[in-house]
């Protein structure tokens, strides 16, 4: 989803480029990958690849493993600096504060940890890393939480949506953007990142319920507890990001929901 958004805004501003498929490239395959490097020498490696089933990690851990820690460190043998894609859920911070950048780890789920494992590779590998903390994405090329909603409420007229769990959603278009302005045509100390869209904070709720009256659904949206959904992976009730480095940040995620709300 995130990718696709990024071949998208290259293509159409002439970046120099390669973008290998899955069938191309198998990041984990350790002598593929490094044939792949040893052959020419790249400004940027912008890693896009995850294993994201957060629940579906707590029982394929070995899957969830390899895709965000073995993969990753596939990509790092020739020491190429590589622009990293991470997380909310390496944090499990209370809900009065904004998370800054070198708030403690402490990740509630495998996928979580799988994360903060890839984060502290980067860490030790020596190698200039941009690591880029997001949260909630929406967008095109791939369901998310948007798409599922959207698929639920034209079938029904009650939905049931998690309200107790705090966040700012995230469009891969704004994000894209934003990574290839500010990390690629410019440059950045290497580190980690808060990139999300601004605005006031939201549940899951009320993210759908603005979405869903946007679309002009006329149905009705009941509040549950992170108890009563019964997830197998325990999710963070915070994911407010603070950014302490960077001077702007994206754009407010109600028009963000306005501009892809037209497009589904």
């Amino acid at each position: 989803m995130l990718g696709s958004e990024f071949l998208k805004i290259m293509e159409e501003q002439n970046f120099d480029f390669q973008a290998p498929t899955h069938h191309e490239l198998d990041l984990l395959d350790f002598n593929a990958v490094d044939r792949f490097l040893a052959r020419e020498y790249f400004d940027r490696i912008i890693y896009c690849a995850a294993y994201t089933d957060v629940e579906g990690a707590e029982i394929e851990r070995g899957a969830c493993e390899r895709m965000n820690v073995a993969a990753l460190q596939n990509l790092l043998t020739h020491k190429q600096p590589i622009i990293h894609f991470s997380t909310d859920y390496v944090f499990s911070a209370p809900n009065n504060i904004a998370i800054p950048e070198n708030y403690p780890r402490e990740p509630l789920n495998f996928y979580g940890e799988s994360k903060k494992q890839a984060e502290i590779v980067l860490e030790t590998s020596g190698i200039d890393f941009w690591n880029i903390r997001t949260s909630w994405l929406f967008g095109m090329g791939r369901e998310n939480f948007l798409t599922k909603i959207w698929r639920a409420a034209k079938e029904n007229d009650v939905l049931e949506i998690v309200g107790d769990q705090i966040g700012r959603p995230t469009y891969t278009k704004d994000l894209a953007k934003f990574v290839l302005d500010y990390f690629i045509v410019n440059q950045q100390d290497s580190g980690h990142y808060h990139i999300q869209n601004s605005g006031d904070p939201v549940s899951w709720a009320d993210f759908a319920k603005y979405f869903l009256e946007k679309k002009g659904w006329q149905g009705a949206i009941k509040t549950m507890s992170s108890e009563d959904r019964q997830y197998k992976a325990e999710r963070p009730k915070n994911s407010v990001f603070m950014n302490t480095k960077l001077p702007e940040g994206l754009r407010d995620w109600k028009e963000a929901v306005d501009e892809f709300a037209e497009t589904v």
